[in-house]
């Protein structure tokens, strides 16, 4: 479903198509990132400006056509990330943000 974009006077300027699929280019990674809660295993709701210092951890969702099996990781695996990335469309309605990142963020895959 396209969004409208109107200018002042109420005609259609543009419009906008929304974001079906994300997929990484080169050897970039799509990472989604697990919550404080998941990661406390509790349901309280926690405030933005809590500070809980608890590691980044995340599921790779696709990796870019570049990506490398000698990297250790693939599509599913859980990780601990260290650094940041670049926000991607929330395209499927989860609660968890998703972000592309290179795969040097990725420090090691976490056993379940």
């Amino acid at each position: 479903m396209a969004k409208k974009i109107v200018g002042i006077d109420g005609e259609v300027i543009s419009s906008v198509g929304s974001v079906k699929k994300v997929s990484p280019c080169g050897s970039q990674i799509l990472v989604e990132i697990l919550t404080p809660q998941e990661l406390m295993n509790t349901n309280l709701k926690l405030s933005d400006n809590t500070d809980l210092k608890l590691p980044m951890q995340g599921y790779i969702r696709a990796v870019g056509p570049a990506h490398k099996q000698d990297w250790g990781f693939d599509v599913g695996s859980r990780v601990l990330i260290s650094g940041s990335g670049v926000m991607a469309p929330n395209i499927d309605g989860s609660h968890r943000d998703t972000f592309l990142m290179e795969p040097s963020a990725i420090r090691a895959v976490l056993a379940e």
